[in-house]
């Protein structure tokens, strides 16, 4: 199924998440996070203990299980008391609760929170509306919103804006190409949870709350820096390796392999070599593909000698090796840089992040990936 960056954009808004910026480094990094205590072999996942709960903490098994169908009741037109109400009773149920619960809790979390931020026909309409707009840039900018333009919104964004003006858990998102979207922190929500979850689970969960945090890709460009996306691409192929049968493996891959296409193909405004794919455009690039390539035992460390080799190939082995029509699908004339991007897809058989064959699995948002909403 190919997406446009847009409909991506504006799918990302819905649901509200991707990406904080990692410590840069052009030294390939092993994975964060990890804990000194992590003796976990490869082919088991980590049974973490739980914090300590004290004899007064214990409370009632139903006020624990009625705690997700008050998440149920909160939806865009709540306000923040009703998620404030929930959090204490939350957080005295979860050291009782089992893993599986915890899980199930925080399913429910993240979903209550998107429904709060969610508001199909006020929140859309304004994104074209130039008060939105300049109301939301401002607060993203730390000013404050300006009265004349705030007054013409709706009382529901109006209400959000004023949550983030008095510093509650709601912020805004730049999604690009003048869109604009409320959001929380993730890593607020991931904090509440992670104590009493496993290791593996802990892990995946903390990732996902530092990468989601911003977007990834805005106005067709990715928003990381070169360097951070190889630190994010060695993230996950290391947590595949150390927790191989650990918490949403199969996300992970998925994660993985959307790194790897944006590493090696890039997006239309965002490339890390010349046209032809002969040079990298700036020196340090080339320094951490080349780290890139040393890892021992690693999907990742194949792609870059491959990029590596491709770049060196002369035209004539580049058609020899990875030989391309002179007309596309539709039967139109392939232009060279085209034909470029049809022999290296060749050459490296990484999975195109446009292309899900109907998977809808959305890992771009929140702590946790979800089923993608069609509507």
């Amino acid at each position: 199924m190919q997406k446009s960056l847009l409909s991506l954009a504006v799918g990302i808004s819905l649901l509200l998440t991707l990406s904080a910026c990692q410590p840069k480094s052009a030294v390939v990094p092993e994975v964060e996070a990890k804990d000194s205590t992590d003796q976990i072999s490869q082919s088991s996942v980590d049974k973490s203990t739980k914090p300590a709960i004290a004899n007064n903490s214990a409370v009632d098994a139903k006020t624990c299980l009625a705690l997700s169908d008050a998440m149920q009741k909160v939806d865009n037109t709540s306000k923040i008391e009703a998620i404030y109400a929930i959090q204490k009773p939350l957080k005295s149920c979860l050291p009782t609760a089992s893993n599986a619960e915890v899980l199930n809790l925080l399913k429910d979390y993240q979903a209550m929170y998107n429904r709060f931020l969610w508001d199909d026909s006020d929140i859309n309409d304004e994104k074209f509306n130039n008060d939105f707009f300049d109301v939301m840039n401002a607060l993203e900018e730390g000013k404050k919103a300006p009265e004349e333009k705030l007054k013409n919104l709706s009382p529901r964004v109006q209400y959000l804006i004023g949550l983030i003006q008095n510093d509650a858990d709601v912020r805004t998102r730049n999604l690009g190409e003048g869109f604009y979207a409320f959001d929380h922190d993730l890593k607020a929500m991931a904090d509440i949870f992670t104590p009493y979850l496993r290791q593996d689970q802990k892990v995946f969960i903390q990732q996902m709350a530092i990468e989601n945090q911003d977007i990834f890709l805005s106005d067709a460009a990715i928003t990381t820096s070169f360097e951070e996306l190889v630190e994010r691409a060695v993230f996950w192929e290391d947590y595949i390796t150390r927790y191989p049968n650990g918490y949403a493996v199969k996300d992970a891959k998925t994660i993985l392999d959307s790194y790897r296409y944006f590493l090696f193909f890039g997006t239309d405004n965002t490339q890390w070599t010349d046209d032809d794919i002969r040079g990298f455009l700036e020196p340090e690039y080339k320094q951490t593909m080349v780290a890139l390539s040393k890892r021992p035992d690693s999907v990742l460390a194949k792609d870059a000698t491959n990029y590596l080799n491709f770049m060196a190939l002369s035209d004539s082995k580049r058609q020899q090796h990875y030989p391309a029509p002179s007309t596309d699908e539709d039967g139109y004339e392939m232009h060279e840089r085209t034909m470029t991007y049809y022999r290296l897809n060749q050459a490296m058989q990484i999975p195109s992040f446009w292309n899900t064959n109907g998977d809808n699995r959305d890992c771009s948002n929140g702590v946790i990936c979800q089923d993608e909403r069609l509507d």
